[in-house]
């Protein structure tokens, strides 16, 4: 019988209210942790690890040692340290003995190390708690081991070592925020009692908690103090520098400047009322100095902003719905007081030279013009009503801030409180909190899906200006439950996260639909951050639950864990909707690491029961033109070109064939499925 080949690309993404016999093969009816590829096809996502600024467990390997005149067994675990270098490094497995032995002083051999610090040096004695063990036969090498599942196994054991060492932030609760700014990731937990919550940054050597420095308010300033100078107070003795002055009301010339200092290196207690004194100010304290301290719970959001014009004068802008606003700029906590009687704000923006806080009951108000840290009405501050609980604010581009509510979303023109102008966009499609994300323009949640704002320009309230028609079953379960959106620059794409655990990817490519895969993290996504780093590099985190921040899109595995991916695409009839077929060999085209192992299970007239259900096909991907069996499967075979092709022989026979692919791996790296050629022999037609 005359056997046919018919070849689908995959990609597109789910698929959800397209007929069965309409839908576009290589769409997806469900699928988990693979993502769209950047010129099609599917690959299966990267992986995420925990992040405290120490090594990180995927840049860890294991390193070979050599060594000779063995006199004592080396066992794993060990601390091996070099005499002469005082290099060391921790035994991976027990001494690989090659010939001689340890009894005659004269074992060969090699070591397996983690963990290692130093370079050893060749001939140098080899020590296990100061004790001598052998003679180094040369330097450590990298990943000296021919043997591939060895080698993956030593890569393991190493890279679990650098995990452990890597801890949560300590406390209680979840993690409230991650922020990156100038190259360094700062993260917010309440502490092991509840009481505060304290803010950390990473470090090679761990997180570090960052000291928030003091507050001291004054009065009748006749001297204006600058920033950096000592500060003595004339009663009670006690002394600080000065990092921030901030006048709140009078001035220096009419000897009447009120206001409040932030201090650091403080020692003593200022008393109140008593002369407080620098090199260049004067003024009387009121009041005692005490701590700047973060009340517990909230949720941060932050935004970095340069808005004195100089390379060094970027800062990062905080909020948490708790606290007042705050100013870091990687030394100095500075409290931003807007004279508010409830001064905790929401969400915020930085836009048209001005700092924008949103606060209960849709009141949004910003800074003076170039001053985030003062709210003065006299040098440009004011507040705008929506009438709308803000869920967040976007600067876009042609200097227009998007402004989302809860049930409206409103666009800001102007530059300053001279000019400004509020148009309504739509008075009834909102955004939910924590999902508005800037792709190039915003892109949101709201009750009808997945929108992006120049939809909801162009189509207003109507469903038509959504992205996630497709897939909008999918979203209709979860609206409400949003924790956290992520985008990614280098893919174009935006995540979504939800309580139950579950998420989306959004890959948003010109020219084409938005595709939609789920992704499944296996844990909470509470934050999220995406920035990039000095060097330009993009850098994404979440932090979940466990207090742990994870880096995204780093390594193979999840944190350790296995990586448990599929596809199920949908049922394909060949262009014969009526006619039975003989189904007897799949070729998937697909870009693959030698030791990747994936599944697949076909299933034939949309999983009529009728017919015998195959059982699951298991098949290790080995490069360089290998081929492999499993106990009771056809051989699959991977050929050696640059996009190889993975060949299964299926034997099945039905008017269509649908298949699940499945991916199950800890350390594999991801691989991605171009499409798939279907080698059948057309039967008689269905009566």
């Amino acid at each position: 019988m005359t056997v046919k080949t018919h070849y689908f690309p995959l990609g597109g993404g789910m698929d959800l209210i397209t007929p069965p016999l309409a839908i576009v093969p290589g769409r997806l009816l469900t699928g988990c942790n693979y993502e769209p590829g950047p010129g099609g096809g599917y690959r299966r996502i990267e992986g995420f690890e925990r992040f405290d600024g120490q090594t990180a467990p995927s840049a860890t390997c294991y390193w070979i040692l050599r060594y000779e005149l063995g006199i004592a067994m080396v066992a794993k675990g060990d601390l091996v340290t070099g005499s002469l270098s005082g290099a060391t490094g921790m035994a991976l497995a027990d001494g690989i003995l090659e010939s001689g032995s340890h009894a005659n002083a004269d074992a060969i051999g090699y070591l397996v190390l983690g963990d290692v610090v130093g370079t050893f040096e060749s001939e140098e004695t080899l020590e296990v708690m100061a004790q001598p063990v052998a003679v180094a036969s040369g330097s450590q090498h990298e990943r000296g081991i021919a043997d591939e599942v060895k080698d993956a196994l030593w890569l393991q054991e190493a890279r679990s070592i650098a995990r452990e060492r890597i801890q949560p932030l300590p406390g209680s609760g979840v993690v409230r925020g991650v922020w990156l700014y100038s190259g360094t990731t700062y993260a917010f937990r309440d502490d092991a009692e509840g009481t505060q919550c304290l803010m950390y940054r990473s470090s090679p050597s761990g997180w570090q908690a960052c000291n928030l420095g003091e507050i001291l308010f004054f009065h009748g300033g006749t001297l204006a103090f600058a920033e950096g100078e000592s500060l003595l107070g004339m009663t009670s003795g006690a002394s600080a520098t000065i990092k921030r002055i901030l006048v709140t009301s009078g001035n220096w010339e009419t000897d009447d400047a009120e206001g409040r200092l932030v201090l650091y290196d403080v020692l003593g207690t200022f008393a109140d009322a008593e002369a407080i004194h620098s090199t260049m100010g004067a003024a009387f304290a009121d009041g005692e100095n005490f701590p700047q301290v973060l009340l517990p719970g909230g949720r941060f959001e932050c935004v970095n902003h340069n808005f004195f014009g100089h390379a060094a004068t970027r800062r990062m802008y905080g909020v948490n719905g708790v606290n007042p606003g705050f100013e870091w700029d990687g030394e100095v906590f500075t409290y931003i007081l807007t004279g508010m009687l409830d001064d905790r704000p929401t969400h915020l923006a930085a836009h048209a030279k001005h700092l924008f806080f949103s606060f209960p009951g849709g009141s949004l108000q910003h800074s003076g013009i170039g001053e985030p840290l003062d709210w003065q009405v006299s040098i440009g501050a004011g507040e705008i009503a929506l009438g709308d609980e803000i869920t967040g604010m976007l600067a876009t581009v042609g200097g227009v801030m998007a402004i989302f509510c809860r049930n409206a979303t409103h666009a800001l023109y102007g530059t300053s409180s001279a000019d400004w102008r509020l148009d309504l966009l739509s008075g009834e499609s909102g955004a939910i909190p924590w999902s508005i994300q800037d792709m190039g323009r915003p892109i949101y949640l709201d009750d009808r899906g997945l929108r992006q704002l120049s939809a909801v320009q162009e189509f207003g309230d109507f469903q038509a200006g959504t992205l996630s028609q497709e897939v909008q079953p999918w979203f209709a379960f979860r609206s409400g439950l949003v924790l956290a959106a992520l985008r990614v620059r280098s893919k174009n794409q935006y995540r979504v996260f939800f309580s139950d655990n579950s998420g989306m990817l959004c890959t948003l490519v010109p020219g084409r639909p938005p595709a939609f895969v789920p992704v499944d993290y296996g844990l909470p996504v509470c934050c999220a951050c995406s920035q990039e780093d000095e060097s330009g590099q993009e850098k994404l985190f979440i932090g979940s639950d466990d207090g742990f921040v994870y880096q995204v899109d780093s390594g193979n595995s999840f944190d350790g864990g296995e990586v448990t991916a599929f596809l199920r695409l949908p049922f394909y009839h060949l262009g014969l909707p009526a006619n039975r077929k003989r189904f007897r060999k799949a070729l998937l085209e697909i870009d693959a690491s030698p030791t990747t192992s994936i599944q697949i299970l076909p299933t034939y007239s949309y999983g009529n029961p009728e017919i015998p259900t195959p059982l699951v096909q298991m098949f290790d991907i080995h490069g360089g033109g290998g081929t492999w069996n499993e106990a009771e499967w056809s051989e699959f075979i991977w050929d050696s070109q640059q996009v190889g092709t993975a060949e299964a022989r299926i034997d099945g026979v039905g008017t269509n064939i649908g298949m699940s692919i499945i991916s199950r791996s800890v350390e594999e790296q991801p691989h991605l499925i171009h499409g798939i050629t279907l080698h059948f022999s057309p039967r008689g037609m269905v009566r």
